[in-house]
């Protein structure tokens, strides 16, 4: 494609979704918009009285007390019987459980992550690319397993972990630079990645290798390997990797380690439809 079909490519593309950002402001449900706000700030604080609930979510206290009972009848919402204040209700977990065990990509993951943790002993993390961030679909723990505080559900971002960069590595870099503008580039140790430039660079590497890593990035000690997932499409579906200590990883086994990761998620991208 020449430079001039690339413009237009991608003023059709400019177009199209801001197309679509103005059709889900048309027929978004203001009322169904502001509980999602509700359970969304729940998730995140744990539990809050009304008046810090109200002000997270820029709610006045009426209507938002609606909303907190709609949502507590529906078994969405609970209340401490102790102090008061709302949480997150179990109906939560009965919807958890039903979307894991309905998972395709989870489903289709297991058997993988397994083999992973027998042969290596270490902890095999499944990740999905949600919203800008690394979400932990599954995580299976092996024998050297690290106290981390990854768990299943947990996010991580995209710059300081292997299974983010597997994603970023499968966007364009315009989209790459307006994440990275959006979510900022935290350092968490000294081996993280701060530098816009840096990281498309690690990007390019990622691609010809097909597999990234976290060298202590977010966790000082702790080295991940990670590959991606792809769909019957050829899009990234997720992502797998396998984590653990810095001595259970050594520079000289790195490339060994990581051809078994490409080949769990090339088994998995199998089961999930794809083809080369």
């Amino acid at each position: 494609m020449d430079g001039m079909g690339e413009v237009i490519m991608k003023q059709k593309l400019t177009e199209a979704n801001s197309e679509q950002e103005d059709i889900q402001a048309r027929y978004t449900i203001n009322s169904i918009d502001k509980a999602m706000d509700v359970i969304e700030v729940l998730s995140e604080y744990g539990s809050l009285s009304l008046i810090d609930l109200a002000s997270l979510v820029k709610q006045p206290k009426s209507s938002l007390f609606r909303i907190i009972l709609t949502l507590e009848k529906r078994g969405f919402i609970g209340r401490s019987e102790t102090d008061g204040k709302y949480c997150l209700g179990l109906k939560h977990l009965v919807i958890t459980k039903n979307l894991l065990e309905r998972n395709t990509l989870r489903t289709s993951s297991l058997q993988e992550m397994h083999k992973l943790v027998d042969k290596y002993g270490d902890t095999v993390n499944l990740c999905v690319f949600l919203e800008g961030e690394v979400l932990y679909a599954e995580i299976i723990e092996g024998t050297y397993a690290l106290r981390m505080s990854d768990q299943v559900g947990s996010k991580a971002p995209l710059h300081a972990t292997a299974t983010g960069k597997a994603f970023a590595a499968s966007l364009p870099e315009e989209e790459v630079r307006s994440l990275l503008d959006q979510k900022g580039l935290d350092s968490y140790t000294p081996n993280t990645i701060i530098s816009v430039q840096r990281f498309l660079q690690e990007l390019s590497i990622i691609r010809e290798k097909g597999y990234s890593i976290d060298d202590q990035e977010i966790v000082w000690g702790a080295r991940c390997i990670a590959a991606p997932i792809f769909n019957m499409f050829g899009l990234v579906e997720g992502a797998i990797s396998l984590s653990g200590a810095m001595h259970r990883f050594p520079d000289d086994q790195l490339a060994a380690i990581a051809e078994d990761v490409k080949a769990a998620a090339y088994a998995i991208s199998m089961k999930l439809g794809y083809t080369l």
